[in-house]
């Protein structure tokens, strides 16, 4: 069988281009390794409490992105979060709290918004690709190697997880081909930033802060970057939240240390510039991102696509290949890449 399309990540990048494709009569096919859909939109349940441990809310200005939020989210959540906030350095998407930016925090979790814009759409989980090349017998379809031994083919193949996994995938693409050279050259300029995350639950009784979201300076704290305080996001009474993120520097540093030292070492620092209360929390989670974010002014301004000799075609889209960056700057680049790929895909 020979696939319309597959798109490999079900970030917001491939389930935006999936949806676009779909809508335009294609069949797209979706491959994710993990074990849902989102990435870095992602939200755990601590005690059946949402709790956002990657983007902490969604943000943008777009029309085609704030009109897809609304029509796939309404208005359950809550709209201009965080309202309150501690410190003076910037968030790692800065452009979040310029003036005309629009905030917002969905009531079940970001990863609500990605499990809405999946629906309809045929993805297959928990599905590695390990190899991707062009079939042997032919120059314009491509085959992927999944890691059960399946091989899909495919005319037209769209990669949109982490930059990092797409050059590991193109490299290997033997032979090298001409325009692949310039496709890398391009990936390989845009940085991407890792980040160790903590979630930290703490006892009834304890100080709730005044603030929502806090973002120290390097100055301040050469450790963590930002403390959301995410349990004030929710309705009613929840636990109190918070999700620390370390500096994308000390991350780096620790990045390949056990988990139980940088837990520490971040849920020590927020002590430090919050108060003692903070050290002592009753339930802990910790995550690491090893691709959490483009560091900003890295980005591409548009998505890539480029059709071989034989007339495969290659798309790539993601955060880090639109210029407004973040979850909306993933859904516009997935937008975009949709637009030319229907162009070169055959009827």
């Amino acid at each position: 069988m020979i696939h319309d399309v597959i798109v490999v990540g079900s970030g917001i990048a491939g389930l935006s281009l999936a949806q676009e494709l779909r809508a335009q009569g294609r069949a797209p096919l979706v491959l994710e390794r993990a074990r849902g859909v989102g990435g870095r939109c992602a939200t755990r349940r601590v005690e059946d409490q949402p709790v956002d441990h990657g983007l902490a809310f969604l943000h943008g200005r777009s029309a085609p992105f704030l009109a897809r939020l609304a029509a796939t989210l309404g208005s359950a959540g809550n709209i201009g979060w965080p309202h309150a906030g501690a410190g003076t350095e910037a968030a790692f998407q800065p452009r979040a709290f310029d003036q005309g930016e629009w905030r917002y925090a969905p009531s079940d979790g970001v990863n609500g918004f990605a499990k809405r814009l999946a629906v309809g759409l045929d993805v297959r989980l928990e599905t590695r690709v390990e190899s991707l090349q062009l079939a042997a017998d032919r120059g314009d379809i491509w085959e992927l190697r999944i890691d059960t031994g399946e091989r899909l083919h495919s005319r037209t193949v769209a990669l949109t997880m982490p930059v990092p996994s797409v050059l590991a995938l193109v490299r290997q693409i033997d032979p090298p081909h001409a325009v692949l050279g310039s496709m890398i050259s391009s990936l390989e300029s845009i940085r991407i930033l890792p980040c160790l995350t903590v979630i930290a639950r703490y006892a009834d009784g304890t100080p709730v802060p005044s603030w929502e979201a806090s973002y120290s300076r390097a100055s301040e704290s050469r450790v963590v970057q930002a403390v959301l305080h995410d349990s004030s996001k929710r309705a009613g009474s929840p636990k109190l939240v918070l999700v620390i993120q370390g500096r994308p520097e000390c991350s780096q540093s620790h990045l390949h240390d056990p988990p139980e030292v940088w837990t520490r070492m971040l849920i020590e620092e927020a002590a430090a510039v919050h108060g003692d209360w903070a050290r002592t929390p009753d339930f802990v989670q910790s995550h690491r991102w090893r691709d959490a974010f483009v560091d900003v002014g890295t980005e591409l301004a548009a998505p890539l696509v480029s059709t071989f000799d034989g007339g495969a075609v290659l798309g790539i889209a993601g955060d880090g290949l639109h210029s407004s960056g973040g979850a909306e700057g993933a859904y516009l680049s997935g937008v975009a890449l949709s637009e030319r790929l229907v162009r070169r895909i055959p009827a």
